[in-house]
């Protein structure tokens, strides 16, 4: 062919595709009339001058030239053609020639220009940071195709993807960077939303490399494609963690072994928490539309994994994998276990330096020890732990004056209930108790000295390192501030919720006059000890009106004072205390939540578990008449009864974070005396239960006892 007729064959393509199109829906190729962004409806002439202009161009625009691409409609019409005529043959040719070739994968489900923008403006993001792709297309695709309930068009859709998988990872031997821009990531979008990767005959051929080949994404890309996640529908990102999740569970499950495989899906599960986690942080999701944080957590991992052992990794200087560089996969009670281990290490190292030390200056405790009065509880703790700060990593033992006794626990758990009696006792002054809320917060006009402040969050450090959950009725706010987390009105609507209504009616107020009849200025009032108070929230803000223009301003300064500068003084004693027990790597394993149940235990009281681990001594069994009389009169009895008979039993109405189902606690025969109310070993979790005959007589000296024990606790 000469080259006047290859002009020619070009100039008739090009006029053939500008004017009558290719034929597939949803064309990518601006040059085609099929495309939505295309030329659109030209008359002959200008076809034919645009055909000249195009084939005399150096780079060329064919559609037949350029590898195929699917489009939802495309996808629909041919599974619709096959139902109806029973021939398979088109659509397993489509998905086969797609899914194995990463230009035509990384072609297909393609947004327009103008669905781009759209979908821009709605996330706040620039074009340029979205994915382009039809999100919800691709899902509609898959299951289109699964409607056939075809083993041969499932077949193809997974070789297809097997091959190209097997292609990419032999690129990525030969150039470990095989994805060198954005748009070669979609594939690893349309690939992870296959609902078929939940089913593990996928699992080794498909999942494995898939995770593989995303794991091994250098830094910058693997970040583009994290945020691309965020920018995905909840119901999506659900579907591609849960397959990350089984992939885990049953990898670990079938090796019982942290292999390579296992390494790659915890960190691209990894890659989805920190997508989730993002979304959320500049406000692309509330937390209640992003997925619950507790939905990363692996049973698996929680269950199987040698946690001892994959803390000895994580402190080795081997640079070891260990799920302690991942804690989005361990609940909190496997994160509790860890920081015992750290914990016990730390003790052990003090204690081993302690009797070193002895050999050489004379006896030095193993233990801190703690010894005070009733009558002057916090003086006489501030006083010693404050001459013992080197000592505070180690294990606790408290010994009250003129008493006798050995602390095996249980006069561990009531000091710690006196303390947090005293300092939560209005009176005392160092916090200011909220009627609605419930929860006590720091008394900003406390005229105590930070030494008590720094005291409190030694204690609460120190109930952590000894595994003594508290009833610290603090709002939420405190745990993320002792985390390093911003608060804000958000926060404010928890701890104070009148104040933050009242802050929510100003922002939805809709003109000036509205906001000037409230009389607002920039700043704050309060009275402290009788007296009437004022802060300046801007520079002379008592002068400065709140108006519609700047009552942003106002509610954020206002919660800024309230949750931040009011209590600077006291938090940060409070926080430095706190950190100078339980500051360093362990406690960053944990979110705030998760502090927060580790420091206050489990709110849910199951003492359906809590009957299952019960054990028995002294004459009594499970089926023994007595004790299936006494857990019908416990499991009757009302919320707060149930939590002083856990007080009783336990010396605290807190349940630990593991829950009722993991704390050891016995119940022996204590003769047949029906006049003899029941009695408990505190420290052992240990219930001495008389032999009662009625369920009458059970329930009238059971009840006698609990509501007569002494001890700290708020209703």
């Amino acid at each position: 062919m000469t080259d006047r007729e290859r002009g020619s064959n070009l100039v008739r393509r090009y006029f053939m595709q500008l004017t009558q199109g290719c034929g597939r829906k949803g064309c990518p190729n601006r040059y085609c009339f099929s495309c939505a962004d295309g030329p659109g409806q030209l008359d002959r002439t200008a076809a034919a001058l645009r055909s000249l202009e195009l084939a005399q161009g150096a780079v060329h625009h064919l559609c037949d030239e350029e590898p195929p691409f699917l489009h939802i409609e495309l996808v629909q019409e041919l599974v619709a053609d096959a139902m109806r005529t029973g021939k398979l043959g088109l659509l397993t040719k489509e998905v086969s020639s797609v899914f194995s070739n990463a230009d035509a994968l990384n072609r297909s489900f393609l947004q327009s220009d103008a669905e781009r923008e759209t979908l821009a403006k709605a996330l706040h993001v620039e074009v340029e940071e979205t994915h382009g792709l039809e999100t919800a297309a691709i899902g509609e695709a898959y299951c289109e195709m699964l409607r056939l309930q075809s083993a041969e068009v499932l077949g193809a859709l997974m070789n297809a993807t097997e091959s190209l998988l097997c292609k990419l990872q032999l690129a990525q031997l030969a150039q470990p960077t095989v994805v060198s821009d954005g748009t070669q990531l979609r594939q690893f979008v349309i690939l992870l939303l296959n609902p078929l990767l939940l089913e593990p005959q996928y699992h080794k051929q498909v999942l494995l490399p898939l995770l593989s080949l995303i794991e091994k994404l250098p830094p910058p890309i693997a970040d583009r494609l994290s945020s691309w996640w965020s920018l995905l529908p909840t119901r999506q990102m659900e579907q591609m963690v849960a397959v990350c999740q089984q992939f885990l569970t049953v990898r670990l499950c079938h090796t019982q072994r942290i292999d390579d495989a296992v390494i790659a899906a915890t960190r691209v599960l990894g890659q989805l928490y920190d997508a989730n986690e993002a979304a959320m942080a500049v406000g692309r999701r509330k937390p209640s539309e992003a997925l619950d944080y507790r939905r990363f957590y692996n049973d698996a991992i929680n269950l199987e994994v040698n946690l001892k052992e994959d803390y000895r990794r994580w402190k080795s200087a081997r640079g070891e994998f260990s799920f302690c560089d991942h804690p989005f996969v361990l609940e909190p009670a496997s994160k509790s276990r860890v920081l015992m281990y750290d914990a016990t290490a730390q003790m052990t190292h003090e204690f081993e330096g302690a009797i070193l030390r002895s050999l050489f200056v004379g006896a030095t405790s193993p233990y801190l020890v703690i010894k005070v009065r009733r009558s002057h509880l916090i003086s006489d703790t501030l006083l010693q732990m404050g001459l013992h700060k080197e000592d505070l990593k180690k294990p606790l033992k408290v010994q009250f004056v003129g008493e006798d006794g050995i602390d095996e626990g249980g006069i561990q758990k009531e000091f710690f209930q006196l303390i947090f009696a005293k300092i939560f006792d209005v009176s005392y002054g160092m916090f200011v108790y909220d009627d609605e809320s419930r929860f006590f917060w720091f008394n900003r006009a406390s005229l105590e000295n930070e030494r008590e402040f720094e005291l409190i969050g030694m204690i609460l450090g120190a109930a952590i390192y000894n595994g003594v959950v508290l009833d610290a009725r603090f709002p939420h706010i405190v745990y993320k501030k002792l985390m390093g987390q911003p608060v804000g009105l958000d926060d404010l609507a928890i701890a104070f919720p009148l104040l933050a209504r009242s802050f929510q009616q100003l922002l939805d107020m809709q003109s000036d006059d509205d906001i000037d009849s409230l009389g607002l200025v920039m700043q704050v009032s309060f009275e402290q000890w009788g007296e009437q108070k004022t802060f300046d929230l801007v520079l002379n803000g008592g002068n400065v009106a709140v108006t519609l223009a700047n009552r942003d301003e106002y509610v954020r300064l206002y919660v800024q004072y309230l949750l931040d500068d009011s209590i600077a003084r006291q938090f940060g004693s409070f926080q430095r205390g706190f950190h100078l027990v339980c500051g360093g790597e362990c406690l960053q394993l944990f979110r705030w939540e998760e502090l927060e149940l580790l420091i206050c235990g489990s709110p849910v009281l199951d003492f359906e578990a809590f009957e299952r681990v019960a054990q028995y001594d002294d004459g009594f069994s499970r089926e023994h008449p007595t004790v299936r009389l006494m857990w019908e009169v416990i499991h009757a009895l009302s919320f707060e009864m149930k939590k002083r008979f856990l007080f009783f039993c336990t010396g605290s109405d807190r349940v630990p974070i593991k829950g009722l189902g993991n704390l050891n606690f016995v119940i022996s025969r204590n003769g047949t005396d029906e006049e003899r109310l029941p009695s408990a070993h505190t420290c052992f979790n240990h219930l001495l239960l008389p032999e009662y005959k009625s369920k009458e007589k059970l329930k009238d000296q059971l009840l006698k006892a609990i509501v007569d024990t002494e001890g700290f606790h708020i209703i």
